[in-house]
């Protein structure tokens, strides 16, 4: 045990008398003990006396006990550190630094991205819709025909890092507070967004950006499965083939595919009234043609002869 302070006050050695439990030798070694250092614990105490080799069969009570009455025993609360050390210290100097800017790991992420250059094919592939667009309609005219790739990059990047910065609905472009303005270079309105959206769906951009946005490695089989999405309203609605009690499922039918690792590759929204089987087909062929898998598992909604010498004819 290592001695860390002496107490002179406590100098005299009493007298010690074999008791009924512990005897006048290690009543003696407990002292000692004790004498070298007041304010070290009882438990400490015991661990020392068997360092020692010696043999005592004493409890902590009977250890404080012998503190009270020899006038060893230390202060209340815990014992403190040597060399007035806290336990929150660090024994090199502390810098605390306050970022200037809110997620800045959405920041370095951005920077990342940029170094990669992951915006680029994004940016060329909406570039070609909208040249298609305007070749197929020569007398349509919105926004998004004259957006430079400068602007169609800043509005994806919006859409793109919204969910790391909190936002879950356009709407909270308005109401909260995001650092967009440090993050893309300019701050946007959900009407604009919104917009874009709107306008990126006219063109067909989700044909475009499926190559771009597939994942490199795709799974051997693919599984396909049409949840419902309800809407819930009082209004008298069309219900639909699928009814529960306060829920209509008259929302809408979202078709995902997603390989074996889990990893989702194509997600399609249809009518609720509308069955799987009458979209099937077309689905997969997308799916097959943008991923090269021609193997499917879907349940018994698409258990049918028709349908499985359809998907023989399309290979």
């Amino acid at each position: 045990m290592q001695i860390t302070q002496r107490n002179p006050v406590d100098n005299a050695r009493p007298e010690f008398c074999a008791g009924r439990k512990v005897s006048e030798t290690h009543k003696a070694l407990l002292w000692h003990l004790l004498n070298d250092d007041p304010t070290c614990p009882s438990r400490m105490v015991l661990h020392a006396s068997a360092e020692e080799q010696v043999q005592i069969s004493v409890t902590l009570r009977q250890i404080n006990r012998l503190r009270k009455a020899w006038g060893l025993h230390r202060g209340k609360g815990r014992p403190r550190r040597s060399g007035g050390q806290k336990k929150s210290e660090s024994p090199g100097k502390l810098v605390q630094v306050t970022p200037r800017l809110s997620c800045v790991g959405v920041h370095v992420f951005a920077q990342w991205l940029e170094q990669q250059h992951a915006f680029e094919p994004v940016v060329a592939q909406l570039t070609q819709a909208v040249e298609a667009y305007k070749q197929r309609h020569v007398g349509d005219d919105f926004a998004l025909l004259h957006h430079r790739p400068r602007t169609l990059k800043r509005h994806f990047q919006a859409l793109f890092f919204a969910p790391l910065l909190g936002i879950e609905r356009l709407s909270a472009f308005d109401t909260h507070e995001h650092p967009l303005q440090t993050l893309v270079g300019r701050g946007y309105q959900s009407s604009t967004l919104r917009q874009f959206l709107g306008q990126l769906e006219r063109v067909g951009a989700d044909e475009a950006l499926m190559p771009t946005l597939f994942v490199a490695q795709v799974g051997q089989i693919i599984y396909v499965d049409g949840p419902m999405i309800a809407y819930w309203s009082r209004q008298a609605m069309h219900k639909g083939k699928i009814t529960m009690l306060g829920r209509i499922m008259a929302g809408s039918q979202a078709v995902i595919a997603h390989d074996e690792n889990g990893q989702a590759l194509f997600v399609a929204y249809y009518p609720p009234d509308l069955h799987i089987s009458q979209v099937i087909v077309a689905y997969c062929q997308k799916v097959a043609e943008a991923t090269g898998r021609p193997l499917f598992v879907i349940d018994r909604a698409v258990n049918a002869v028709a349908l499985a010498q359809a998907f023989d004819a399309q290979g």
